[in-house]
């Protein structure tokens, strides 16, 4: 039994959790390069990273229940609560049995009557940017898939709710994974205004959210849309429902877990579809059959588009890593590690480990043709995750990146804008430093 062997970021250990800060894609990388698939890192804490494919069916599947969620998700509990993101044990089983109801086929099938009038009214949007200065796509993608997803869970919501809901989970996620990397910045917080700002902001948010599901509480309509399946929601062993709190946390969750993961995964894409006039051909050949957004079971019918995404999110993938925290001592192969060790699994670079992948940095659909896929080891590629805690949004996602992508695609073509410099640094999901600029033709 060997054990799994370490990789020294820095000359001195005090560095460490700073270069890591600063760039944690290039200090994975550098481990994976040097120790090979999994390696141990110490920061403020000891942490497993891995990159194979072994580990991540061990962890996620095979012995799952000796694993709890890292500590990192649980910073994320101020605001998402106790939803599926981050509860355990038996309370998450019996929230996604509530709410898996959600996501079944028929409900996506009406849900996407929402989202295909709010595509039609985007493309609209967009014309005002053709043949004009650079746009931010990131902020543009991430305006749309907000915008599907606050109407898809809260019906007709108005403008100004949904941009204070908007700008409050998005800042207040900030402010949580820099408390959680930079650790050393929490006395300045509490005195610069950011702790404060964030207390307020949870608050005028939570205050937002409960009057929603009161207000639907009073009222005898029952409309078509996420929240009042939450509140419909019934424990078919026990009978009961969920109540307040737990509708709030799993209706935010729903959103902040949701939208951003997309339109992460989309501003990439169109950035990378820029480059590869053949591609974009080939996506509007498929297209013929729709005139300005596809109906669903024309949706269905668009496997190209579908493989562009499943390569997309290869690459780039939204939800960049997974981690898990070991409750006993455990092995994997010939290597041992220790209860207690937190366990970081690189879903980015599980994507482009050049073990596992035939020219791992050169975006290619065909990786995801019937054939591929066919052949391809499962836990090859988990842009979703795997096991019991499998994203169970999924399908949804799919469905809204597919719709989004294919409807812009066919109406303009995108430049990429030469003057502003792209780069990548991981939050929560797998963010551009500076926004992603291009123009519209």
């Amino acid at each position: 039994m060997s054990q799994v062997p370490e990789f020294k970021i820095a000359r001195f250990g005090i560095q460490a959790p700073f270069i890591f800060a600063k760039d944690p894609l290039l200090a994975i990388r550098k481990g994976f390069d040097t120790c090979g698939d999994t390696f141990r890192l110490k920061l403020f804490r000891e942490i497993l990273v891995s990159r194979d494919p072994a580990f991540f069916k061990h962890i996620l599947v095979t012995n799952n229940k000796n694993y709890k969620k890292g500590s990192s998700s649980k910073m994320l509990n101020p605001v998402l609560g106790n939803g599926l993101v981050t509860s355990e044990g038996d309370f998450w089983l019996r929230q996604r049995r509530l709410v898996q109801p959600a996501f079944h086929r028929e409900r996506l099938q009406e849900l996407f009557v929402t989202m295909g009038t709010i595509t039609a009214a985007f493309l609209d949007e967009m014309e005002e940017f053709r043949g004009k200065a650079a746009v931010d796509i990131d902020a543009k993608m991430m305006g749309i898939t907000a915008d599907i997803a606050l109407r898809t869970l809260f019906g007709n919501i108005s403008n100004e709710d949904k941009m204070q809901i908007y700008h409050q989970v998005n800042r207040t996620q900030k402010y949580l994974v820099s408390r959680v990397r930079r650790p050393y910045r929490i006395p300045l917080m509490a005195v610069n205004g950011e702790q404060s700002r964030f207390k307020t902001d949870i608050a005028y948010f939570n205050k937002l959210v409960f009057e929603f599901i009161r207000q639907r509480h009073d009222s005898v309509e029952k409309p078509n849309d996420l929240l009042q399946l939450l509140l419909d929601s019934l424990d078919e062993e026990t009978g009961a429902r969920m109540n307040d709190q737990q509708i709030r946390d799993e209706a935010i969750t729903m959103f902040a877990a949701g939208h951003e993961t997309s339109a992460t995964g989309l501003s990439w894409l169109l950035l990378e579809l820029a480059k590869q006039p053949a591609i974009v051909a080939k996506m509007r050949r498929e297209a013929t059959i729709f005139d300005i957004v596809p109906t669903f079971d024309q949706l269905m019918k668009l496997s190209y588009t579908r493989q562009v995404i499943e390569e997309g999110m290869r690459l780039f993938p939204p939800a960049w890593t997974m981690t898990r925290e070991a409750l006993t001592d455990d092995k994997v192969g010939s290597q041992s590690f220790s209860k207690g060790i937190s366990i970081m699994m690189s879903i980015y670079e599980l994507h482009r480990n050049p073990n596992i992948w035939d020219n791992p940095l050169v975006f290619d659909p065909e990786n995801f043709s019937l054939e591929q896929v066919k052949n391809r080891e499962k836990f090859n590629y988990l842009p979703f995750g795997a096991g019991p805690r499998l994203c169970i949004g999924q399908q949804f996602a799919m469905m809204e990146m597919q719709l989004i992508l294919a409807s812009l695609i066919k109406r303009f073509d995108f430049e990429i804008d030469p003057a502003h410099k792209v780069g990548i640094y991981p939050q929560i999901v797998l963010k551009s430093v500076n926004g992603i600029k291009l123009f519209v033709k």
